[in-house]
């Protein structure tokens, strides 16, 4: 008789003990740290109705989620973020305000077959809803300083951006196959762009440079004063009123050339980085015009942490300094 073996799924990876151990150490430090900036822990569901994400249209392709029929006959899909979901319970709610809310769980998204590479992640992360301005902004960024030396790695880098300057650009650039060539930071590519499209000064040079554009406060203020178009200008003016706010600067870096992880990002956008991961391990932005689907017109900032990848980064951290 033939011997079964039994497999789990290729989109899946089985959690070693130490992994767990580790990654529910992390997930009480976070929480403790949610919960002392007053931020409540919610549980979501799994699932999701399918359109809920098509109409929104957030930027993840739908041949990247797990979709069933249920028994009604409709589309449900495993959740592929926490933000839209948590959006959708505050427009539920018949009331208005701030709200501060926390989560850890997973996320799903069908990715391609690689080994090592899961279409499961584990995450955590805030939801702010209902503070606009730098305030709202400072204080997830405040708590993104708070968090870092609680995941363990070393040299963690958090890079800040502007989804108003990226969104310009776009307008500017005129051309969809610039998110793809920005992506990839293909200075080559940018060149055969700009012939292509005829593109002229002072347009032409800031596109040669934008691979090239991160770095200190120094390079946003250099920024400023090259660029002529007034709302590239004024988007760069922002976000330097913003990160003058900050209690503690020297954790935080800028890029330009950065592209938003999802399309409903309209201020802010945030990545954070480690030597030790091809991946962002830190997620998250302003969302200002989500709410609108569900006809509120609400200011929102979040931000996610990546624990699955921050796992993976932990352990070729160890290797590298066994």
């Amino acid at each position: 008789m033939e011997e079964v073996k039994y497999l789990i799924p290729e989109e899946s990876i089985d959690a070693i003990m130490n992994n767990v151990s580790v990654l529910r150490e992390i997930e009480n430090d976070l929480r403790d740290i949610f919960t002392k900036n007053h931020y409540l822990e919610v549980l979501m569901p799994s699932f999701e109705y399918a359109d809920l994400y098509y109409d929104m249209d957030i930027g993840i392709e739908e041949e990247k989620m797990f979709q069933f029929i249920n028994h009604e006959g409709k589309r449900v899909a495993l959740r592929t973020d926490f933000t839209v979901p948590l959006a959708r319970l505050y427009s539920s709610q018949n009331e208005d305000g701030e709200k501060r809310y926390c989560y850890f769980g997973k996320v799903y998204r069908k990715e391609k077959r690689h080994k090592g590479r899961s279409s499961e992640f584990f995450q955590a992360g805030v939801e702010l809803l209902g503070k606009d301005g730098f305030d709202g902004d400072i204080e997830c960024l405040t708590i993104i300083q708070q968090t870092i030396q609680y995941l363990k790695l070393k040299d963690i880098k958090i890079e800040i951006s502007s989804a108003k300057f990226y969104k310009r650009l776009c307008e500017l650039v005129d051309d969809k196959s610039f998110i793809k060539i920005l992506k990839k930071r293909d200075i080559s590519s940018i060149e055969n762009l700009i012939q292509q499209k005829n593109i002229q000064s002072p347009l032409k040079e800031l596109l040669i440079q934008l691979p090239q554009c991160f770095g200190d406060i120094s390079m946003i203020n250099e920024m400023i004063n090259i660029i002529q178009d007034q709302q590239l200008k004024e988007s760069l003016i922002e976000l330097k009123e913003m990160y003058e706010k900050l209690n503690m600067k020297d954790v935080f870096s800028f890029d330009l050339a950065m592209t938003p992880s999802m399309k409903y990002y309209t201020g802010i956008m945030i990545k954070g980085y480690s030597p030790y991961s091809a991946e962002t391990i830190i997620n998250g932005g302003r969302y200002d015009k989500l709410m609108n689907h569900f006809h509120k017109t609400v200011p929102a900032i979040g931000f996610s942490y990546n624990l699955s990848h921050i796992l993976t980064a932990l352990e070729k951290e160890e290797e590298a300094n066994a």
